[in-house]
């Protein structure tokens, strides 16, 4: 907005608490974060990370005053990293200049749904022609990990695994074109999987059909991965829809 400064107003509810715990600059900080040349770049990076894995639900309101307390800078960093990723479509902003993680509804995740079941499978395919005997084994145990989470009813922990080993499968892919394609839709939808119902999680039907894509990148079938993560997805997507207006 012309003449306004971006982010200067931290008005409204601010960054729950907890965001303390799940948001940390100096804990799982992915290497790109620690290469970034500056500190905005650092923050954007880490808000970033926790778009992608799920760490907001819909709904829950952002400020630069909060994000800031959260990681330990000062204001300027936090602003600009909130704008940035505003402009990038992942944080909705008010007419008032409010900051908040988008609520979807199903038609918007619907669409955005149908394009993931084009790259994604893809990436998964991708990844099957690429996969070692380390990623594999390291997809086990994300995915061992995920169970775990989950029969201790740790919903939380459990979608931020289910993420990990969705975004260690799309790197694996090898294509930097396809995973920012792929980034640019997770940065949509994150906050929304965290609509998935403790019903459905305790089924174990995202730990069954992860197995099955592991199957197929430890025997380098392209077509299974592809079909694996095709039925991963649609399945997860249709979960979610059935309770979106």
């Amino acid at each position: 907005m012309p003449g306004r400064r971006p982010g200067g107003n931290d008005r409204g509810a601010s960054l729950a608490e907890p965001g303390r715990d799940r948001l940390d600059l100096k804990s799982k900080v992915p290497e790109a974060v620690v290469r970034a040349s500056t500190l905005t770049e650092q923050v954007y990076l880490k808000l970033r990370e926790g778009l992608l894995l799920g760490v907001w639900k819909p709904g829950e309101k952002l400020t630069a005053r909060a994000l800031s307390r959260t990681l330990g800078v000062s204001l300027t960093p936090a602003r600009e990293a909130i704008t940035r990723l505003a402009t990038e479509g992942a944080i909705s902003v008010s007419e008032t200049r409010m900051y908040s993680i988008p609520e979807l509804d199903r038609a918007q995740y619907e669409e955005i749904t149908r394009i993931r079941l084009q790259l994604e499978p893809m990436a998964a395919a991708m990844a099957a022609r690429n996969a070692t005997d380390a990623l594999v084994e390291r997809l086990d145990d994300i995915n061992e990990g995920l169970k775990a989470r989950i029969l201790a009813e740790d919903f939380d922990e459990g979608l931020r695994l289910d993420s990990e080993f969705h975004l260690s499968v799309y790197d694996a892919a090898g294509s930097a074109v396809l995973r920012r394609l792929i980034d640019t839709l997770w940065l949509q939808i994150g906050p929304t999987r965290t609509r998935l119902l403790p019903e459905y999680r305790r089924k174990l039907i995202g730990y069954e059909n992860h197995r099955n894509v592991i199957d197929a990148l430890r025997r380098h079938d392209e077509p299974a991965a592809q079909r694996a993560m095709h039925k991963d997805l649609t399945e997860g997507a249709n979960a979610i829809i059935s309770v979106l207006v």
